[in-house]
């Protein structure tokens, strides 16, 4: 790896620490941690490891994928790092999906006593429309695998 790289993932890596100081403090990075989200009723704890996992994903993701698309994928180090947040990325979202996928109910159709004596139906919730774009989300990030993974091999043939 060359010193530029070293510059740029170290960086990134500072960058992370110190938007995650900002966001959860000193405290907050401990491994116990935790994060409450409340919906509705519910509060759902998210362990902070988890939240910071995803940050630190999506950031290397972010900075990578724009670089290896100044680059024109001629950055094998780049092209890795990427490769390596992409895939991290896709882990991530396959567990959402898996969550959300859980969660949502299967839209169902029930009988009032309606003036016209009709069946209303109901038609989903915001949960189905949550996991249908996790999935488009997920697509997208296989077809840039895919994509990065063909022009970094054929880049480094040329180069051998």
């Amino acid at each position: 790896m060359r010193k530029k790289e070293t510059f740029w993932l170290i960086g990134t890596i500072g960058f992370v620490l110190i938007i995650l100081i900002g966001v959860f403090g000193i405290n907050g990075l401990k491994s116990d941690a935790v994060t409450d989200i409340n919906v509705h009723d519910t509060y759902y704890l998210i362990g902070n490891i988890h939240l910071i996992v995803l940050i630190v994903s999506l950031t290397l993701f972010g900075v990578y994928l724009i670089r290896m698309l100044r680059r024109n994928f001629k950055n094998l180090t780049a092209n890795l790092i990427f490769m390596i947040s992409d895939i991290s990325l896709i882990l991530i979202f396959t567990f959402l999906i898996s969550l959300v996928n859980s969660i949502r109910e299967i839209p169902g159709s029930t009988e009032y006593p309606t003036l016209s004596g009709g069946i209303v139906e109901n038609a989903g919730n915001g949960w189905n429309n949550a996991y249908y774009i996790l999935l488009i989300i997920q697509l997208i990030l296989i077809i840039l695998l895919t994509i990065s993974g063909i022009k970094t091999g054929l880049n480094y043939k040329r180069t051998e």
